[in-house]
């Protein structure tokens, strides 16, 4: 006769149950641990619901249409929140729509994939209201979300007219070890309003891309345009048929750390096309068009290496290049510190510097070759256009090579004043004075002695 534990029925154990309890694994994942994390990075999942696609009729075999069964986990959570798991396989599926406190967890980058479904011609994620949020400029749209370890494939053979990774219109998410791929536009599209009073409950409005990688796009890798104060780690786009890090519109004061944009298709690496944007240590990789692009001002582009293909290219091959803003006296106030090498047409082209800039620039610039290997006359140059008169450069091809080397320091004012107090032992003032009618230069020293250096004619 079984004793009175072994009677209990072992079927009220469910998959739900034991996720919950830690107790299982799915997607190659224990559901302990995804809750450690979801816990440790402050994201909420509401009454810590925890779903699986496959017991909605998912069956992520790379041949059914799964929209339905996505669709039906990513809303059984709905409004109160939680987890979603995808675990391995390659699920196809037309749009799915994404709301607040949904937190979609694949098993890891290759092994969780969702396609696009041929014909689809949209996204593959989005949140909800995009289409009736996105250029308004409102501070509505979905928050406290996130998606990670998964890849986004946009099938772009087989949706010709259109199709995306993820579009999102929201702020306070969070996107970690997501891949986005051979879409027919952009890899993924964030969009938020300017600052704004935010509804509770709310951890700012910041979202925060981690390890992320956007690559063979027909649009941009990632195209983002807010929310503002932002912050991107160790992100990767490459060969993608627009720019790489599209950074604009409303996405001011985003940073940007270890990011990395490379690729013979893309016309520009970096786009800083937003105010106070801060890129240190990001890496600009190209094979002709810009590595870096500015034309907003505040910009900042510290310790990051630029490097060039130095091959002869149709398209001009820049480092870093200003270009008009959307006001007349943009882009300035910038500042750049980097390490540009082998950017066949120049490392700098100030053509729109509008000034109070600091560009600070080690060069190894030897010029394009031609197919034949030889230099071509003319390439690899230091600079070209010319910089601001209150923009100071300091760019270095060899010290001891002043044909190569730019180092401009503004002009500084000394306004007429009365005699200053008297320097410290060892020290000399310099300061300006009218003396009938005459502006002259002069040095005070520590004993009160005034030398006229220059007078005014």
């Amino acid at each position: 006769m079984a004793d009175e534990g072994s009677a209990r029925p072992h079927a009220a154990v469910t998959r739900r149950t034991a996720l919950l309890r830690g107790g299982a694994v799915a997607a190659g994942l224990g559901t302990a641990a995804l809750g450690g994390a979801a816990a440790a990075s402050g994201i909420s999942s509401g009454d810590g619901a925890v779903i699986d696609v496959r017991d909605h009729g998912a069956t992520g075999d790379g041949a059914t249409d799964d929209t339905a069964a996505l669709q039906a986990a990513l809303d059984a959570v709905g409004t109160r929140g939680g987890i979603v798991l995808l675990p391995p396989g390659v699920y196809v599926t037309r749009r799915l729509i994404l709301r607040s406190r949904v937190h979609l967890r694949g098993a890891g980058g290759d092994s969780s994939v969702l396609r696009l479904r041929a014909g689809a011609n949209s996204a593959i994620l989005e949140s909800e209201g995009f289409e009736r949020l996105t250029g308004t400029r409102s501070d509505a749209g979905i928050s406290l979300f996130s998606v990670r370890d998964l890849t986004l494939d946009g099938n772009k053979g087989q949706n010709p007219e259109g199709g995306y990774g993820l579009r999102i219109y929201g702020y306070g998410y969070e996107l970690t070890e997501v891949i986005a791929h051979n879409c027919r536009n952009d890899g993924i599209v964030s969009e938020w309003g300017p600052t704004a009073a935010l509804p509770a409950p709310s951890h700012q409005m910041e979202a925060r891309l981690s390890a992320v990688r956007s690559h063979g796009n027909d649009g941009h890798g990632v195209n983002f345009q807010g929310p503002h104060d932002s912050m991107f780690l160790n992100c990767v786009t490459f060969e993608n048929a627009g720019v790489g890090f599209r950074i604009a519109g409303d996405a001011m004061g985003t940073q940007m750390v270890n990011c990395h944009g490379w690729g013979i298709r893309q016309d520009v690496s970096f786009d800083l096309a937003a105010t106070s944007v801060g890129c240190v240590n990001c890496y600009a990789d190209l094979n002709g068009g810009v590595g870096v692009r500015i034309s907003r001002n505040d910009c900042r582009w510290i310790g990051g290496y630029i490097l060039g293909y130095n091959q002869s290219h149709p398209n001009p091959e820049i480092g870093v290049q200003f270009l008009p803003g959307t006001q007349p006296e943009e882009p300035s106030g910038c500042l750049v510190e980097s390490k540009i090498v082998n950017c066949g047409t120049a490392a700098v082209d100030f053509g729109a510097d509008r000034g109070r800039s600091s560009v600070r620039v080690s060069l190894s610039q030897p010029g394009a070759l031609a197919e034949d290997g030889r230099r071509i006359p003319g390439t690899g140059r230091g600079w070209i256009g010319k910089p601001a008169p209150t923009t100071e450069v300091e760019i270095t091809q060899g010290l001891g090579d002043p044909e190569k080397n730019l180092v401009v320091r503004p002009a500084f004012d000394l306004r007429a004043q009365a005699t200053p107090d008297r320097p410290t032992d060892g020290n000399v003032r310099l300061f300006a004075r009218e003396a009938g009618g005459r502006t002259q230069l002069c040095a005070l020293f520590p004993n009160g002695t005034v030398q006229v250096m220059a007078s005014e004619p």
